[in-house]
């Protein structure tokens, strides 16, 4: 099945531009650079090249994750991984590796998870703040609206902070899996 995804790209300065592109769900413009979105399907990922994505980050942890890699790569997309579990949130280091692949990258970058929320949007809302473009509340109501990430996700990007990238406290990463266990148990059965 193809899925059809209206993406509203936001350039400062100017109105909204939508642009179609098929086989994306959930797609949306992180900036006029960087692009999010569920993972695709092969025709999503060729309609992202042909939309001029040239770089895809996956962080997805899955199994499978690394699937298509050989398919994806033949439409000319370079494919980067960045594994984070389902429901967590990024290291420090791989916050500093997608800065670094987004400001090595010829051409727009599509970040995505499994569903497009969660790890994708704890990951869009650290690049939102490091770039200036929003302080860590701002990102993660722009976060929100494309859906509910869990506990853990929300504490990491409401409190996002460039310089010292941490893992929310123990007791909220402790809560967090507690009540996204039963999702996480019903998605892999």
């Amino acid at each position: 099945m193809i899925v059809t995804s209206l993406l509203v790209h936001r350039v400062v300065g100017t109105r909204e531009v939508p642009v179609l592109v098929e086989g994306v769900a959930k797609l949306g413009a992180v900036s006029p650079q960087v692009w999010r979105g569920a993972a695709p399907e092969l025709e999503g990922y060729r309609s992202l090249a042909a939309a001029g994505v040239t770089t895809v980050v996956d962080l997805r942890a899955e199994e499978d994750a690394a699937a298509l890699d050989e398919q994806i790569q033949a439409t000319g997309l370079h494919v980067v991984h960045l594994p984070i579990r389902d429901g967590q949130v990024p290291t420090g280091e791989q916050v500093e590796a997608f800065l670094d692949v987004v400001g090595s990258s010829s051409g727009k970058v599509f970040i995505h998870c499994g569903a497009g929320v969660g790890r994708t949007g704890a990951m869009a809302a650290a690049y939102l703040v490091d770039t200036g473009q929003a302080d860590g509340v701002e990102a993660l109501t722009r976060n929100l609206a494309v859906g509910p990430p869990s506990l853990e996700q929300v504490v990491f990007a409401a409190g996002f902070e460039p310089a010292d990238v941490a893992r929310p406290p123990l007791p909220v990463v402790a809560l967090s899996r507690f009540l996204d266990a039963p999702r996480r148990i019903w998605h892999n059965l």
